[in-house]
């Protein structure tokens, strides 16, 4: 024989757990590092010269295809950043930010300074760690507030 919950006491358990969800992650900050080299390699391989730019790119490709699954296989589950609602305006904006310095480095390609990949590269892995960071506490605040 089954035994129906209450309703009240249903909810609130779902509430808890929902809120509860993004704060039980241990988000390491190596997580950060190793995105924003990948996010850093993949602009700066656009203004490097040959044969580095495809050694650079499929790299940077690949550390980031590496981290998606070395998360689900942590996790059990990834989350785009672009489906929730409110994190994907953060999402929008890094990619934005990321293709203007790949035409800025790809600028640096063909016109120069030959220098500016460099520059262009370690913006974006500082803005790939800012934005990454900026995109968690967004979607926590998001699910929180789903909750209530």
């Amino acid at each position: 024989m089954t035994q129906d919950p209450d309703p009240r006491e249903a909810l609130a358990s779902i509430r808890a757990a929902r809120a509860d969800f993004p704060g039980s992650i241990d988000y390491p900050l190596h997580y950060d590092l190793l995105y924003g080299a990948a996010c850093g390699l993949l602009v700066a391989a656009q203004g490097m010269p040959r044969p580095w730019d495809f050694i650079a790119l499929a790299l940077a490709l690949a550390g980031l295809g590496l981290m998606v699954t070395s998360w689900r296989r942590k996790f059990g589950w990834w989350v785009s950043g672009y489906s929730p609602k409110k994190a994907r305006w953060v999402a929008f904006a890094m990619a934005g930010l990321l293709l203007g310095l790949i035409g800025l480095s790809a600028y640096g390609r063909y016109v120069g300074p030959d220098w500016l990949w460099m520059v262009s590269g370690g913006i974006g892995f500082v803005a790939a760690i800012v934005g990454s960071r900026l995109w968690m506490r967004v979607w926590r605040r998001e699910l929180a507030e789903a909750a209530r």
